[in-house]
């Protein structure tokens, strides 16, 4: 996970960590940086599906709104 920060410089490995997990989303240049630190392993899709999962299990009344969202299989 450090190594992983360092190479996105990403000041303190847990905010990287909560990218990893879903907790927080990163901005475009961020995830554009995922993207291309990765070789293409992490796409901006793979990001939006663990965002969507962590928020399904932790914070379902954001998704409310988009039924279809909450329901969807992951």
């Amino acid at each position: 996970m450090e190594e992983a920060a360092a190479l996105l410089q990403v000041e303190y490995a847990g905010s990287y960590q909560r990218y990893e997990t879903g907790e927080n989303r990163p901005d475009a240049p961020m995830a554009e940086r995922i993207r291309l630190v990765s070789g293409g392993v992490v796409t901006l899709e793979d990001l939006h599906q663990q965002r969507l999962e962590w928020l399904k299990i932790r914070r379902p009344e954001m998704l409310t709104l988009f039924p279809e969202v909450r329901e969807a299989a992951p």
